[in-house]
């Protein structure tokens, strides 16, 4: 995976409302391997640190009040690049919540070996993997901290842009599109998939797909 781009390009004329942009994390060593990282991290490819320069075009006419991270280092160094691009870096900030599924005595291996040892790998939202997490778990985790945001120290009518994993944005996409999580845990996010989220008065009231 690459970037993931989430933006809202509408109510502009509804009061109280939370835009959340948000991106994937870059593409790092292992994700070129077919390793499962989960919570451990990888080092960012090389090219992978001038994209930020190429998707700016898509962000350079936001005015951002807030950039929130994944805090796995492969997501805070997407976003801190993205920060710098946007000249935010005072305002970057991170979250445990927006870390990737923890999948356990499973992370570090190859997707193959997973696949064939664990039946359940991305086919039952509620099997927790050993000494990790399930999918509903990260879900609720995802959809509570989205719920809350404006609940902290982020006032109303606000840009926010968030920075996470691809794992993390299935279970939101699941959510708004009422679709059975287990049904999409396997899906791709295309690095071309363009999608919105708005918040009002702490409830997600919209997300649509723009582009995939």
């Amino acid at each position: 995976k690459t970037f993931d781009k989430w933006w809202d390009e509408s109510y502009d004329d509804m009061e109280d409302n939370e835009r959340l942009k948000a991106i994937s994390n870059l593409i790092t060593e292992l994700n070129k391997k077919s390793v499962i990282m989960g919570q451990i991290d990888s080092p960012l490819l090389k090219t992978s640190l001038e994209s930020p320069k190429k998707l700016f075009k898509y962000l350079k006419d936001i005015k951002f009040d807030y950039i929130i991270s994944s805090d796995l280092g492969r997501a805070f160094i997407t976003a801190f690049l993205f920060a710098k691009e946007l000249n935010l870096t005072h305002k970057l900030s991170f979250s445990k919540d927006l870390r990737e599924i923890n999948y356990g005595i499973y992370a570090n291996k190859k997707k193959e070996e997973v696949k064939k040892n664990c039946p359940e790998y991305k086919a039952d939202k509620k099997y927790i993997f050993s000494e990790g997490e399930s999918f509903l778990k990260v879900q609720k985790r995802a959809i509570k901290f989205i719920q809350n945001l404006d609940e902290k120290s982020y006032k109303k009518n606000k840009n926010i842009l968030l920075i996470s994993h691809a794992g993390v944005i299935r279970t939101i996409q699941a959510y708004f599109n009422e679709d059975e999580l287990n049904d999409v845990l396997d899906v791709k996010i295309s690095h071309s998939y363009i999608g919105k989220i708005v918040i009002n008065n702490s409830k997600l009231i919209d997300y649509k797909i723009l582009n995939n």
